[in-house]
């Protein structure tokens, strides 16, 4: 792809845009009247309640559009989604709408908006850290805070230890001698 140039996407577009109206798949659905928002179900292909044929059906159609294998070890539906989930990022014409995302519902889903051209190319805002992800940092942070003052109070109680070194003698020196 040449420098400066959009990566062009409309296959997936216009696909997803035919997928989308068509209903063929369950859950897949417009999110607006406008039509420029859409849903797809996001349930975990380890769920006890997965339906491989219909909860990754999207995901497998995607894989069949694109030629790519669906049968042997490629053909999974986490291995659907993922194609499918890094296309959709990977393209200047879709962003996710994370915040009105359910991923804890019992079907879950996320939100894919269709990016009109003249915004196609402009920064995407930043995305807020998960709330676990900031929960695991400042865990951390008091971890390595409360070891480091710990380090410190014992280095000032205990007395430096001195570490006898050892002349070493090379093998082959050895075996002259002998």
């Amino acid at each position: 792809m040449a420098a400066g140039r959009v990566r062009s996407t409309r296959k997936l577009r216009s696909w997803m845009v035919e997928q989308v109206s068509s209903g063929r798949y369950p859950g897949v659905v417009w999110d607006d009247e406008s039509r420029t928002t859409f849903r797809i179900p996001w349930k975990h292909a380890g769920k006890q309640d997965f339906r491989k044929d219909e909860d990754a059906a999207i995901f497998k159609a995607w894989a069949e559009f694109k030629g790519k294998p669906t049968g042997g070890g490629r053909g999974s539906p986490a291995a659907w989604k993922t194609r499918l989930r890094c296309a959709l990022n990977k393209s200047p014409e879709f962003r996710e709408e994370a915040e009105r995302a359910q991923p804890d519902l019992s079907e879950p889903y996320k939100v894919y908006r269709l990016v009109p051209d003249g915004e196609q190319g402009a920064p995407v805002p930043e995305k807020k850290p998960r709330v676990k992800a900031a929960k695991r940092r400042k865990t951390r942070k008091r971890r390595r805070s409360s070891s480091s003052s710990s380090q410190s109070e014992s280095s000032e109680v205990d007395t430096p230890k001195q570490i006898k070194t050892e002349e070493v003698v090379s093998q082959s020196v050895r075996n002259e001698s002998y």
